[in-house]
């Protein structure tokens, strides 16, 4: 893992050295600290399950998916849906922008009783669901909602991020149950698998970059 973080972050310094672009990305870590074109973007990201912080070396994150595991059935579970809670704590260099992804799989299992074929498998997928929840999602929206979905998949934060000083960001508080059915054939296990993606970007550079009309952002 860690060729391949120092890899991405190789390839990243090539581009902004290319472009002289202040730019950064993360993925599912908890804690980072990148130097880009001289630029330090420093983000703290809080996976918690009732209160408590997990990461990547936690016995909920699932390697071979490189996502975290949560469960949507049983309520006595340590990381049962209604206790999840995702929060970021973000410190940058420069006046800049931010965009997120979070990517969802739901896999539910069946476990038939008495028979040599025990176990079935499926991805199911969630019909659109109205406020407070992201579309198409069980996951609940945190406190900070100010925020919009694009076209090309990810949201944009209305605010421009300034330095000196932490922003914080309530993403992910809580969520709902899926209905799993437990009967004399079979029982039935539900899963979610969450990772997301969390970009930077200097201020003034999101049209050149990102593509993206500065005119979209409320208040710009």
């Amino acid at each position: 893992m860690r060729k391949e973080k120092l890899y991405i972050i190789f390839l990243l310094m090539i581009s902004l050295a290319i472009s002289s672009l202040s730019y950064a990305f993360y993925l599912n870590e908890k804690t980072y600290q990148f130097i880009l074109n001289q630029d330090d973007y420093e983000v703290e990201i809080s996976l918690l399950f009732n209160q408590i912080e997990h990461d990547m070396t936690s016995v909920h994150f699932d390697i071979d998916k490189r996502a975290y595991e949560i469960n949507l059935f049983d309520s006595d579970a340590e990381n049962y849906i209604e206790n999840i809670n995702l929060i970021l704590n973000i410190d940058v260099p420069v006046a800049s922008r931010m965009r997120f992804k979070i990517k969802e799989s739901y896999e539910l299992t069946r476990y038939y009783q008495n028979q040599e074929q025990t176990v079935l498998k499926e991805i199911i997928y969630m019909t659109e669901k109205e406020e407070p929840h992201f579309p198409f999602s069980l996951l609940k929206k945190g406190d900070f909602q100010n925020y919009f979905l694009h076209t090309d998949g990810f949201y944009y934060i209305n605010d421009v991020i300034d330095v000196n000083q932490t922003y914080h960001v309530d993403l992910i508080h809580s969520g709902i149950s899926y209905p799993v059915r437990n009967n004399s054939l079979y029982y039935e296990t539900c899963y979610l698998y969450l990772s997301f993606e969390i970009e930077f970007l200097q201020a003034n550079r999101v049209s050149q970059v990102w593509e993206i009309d500065p005119g979209l952002f409320i208040g710009s």
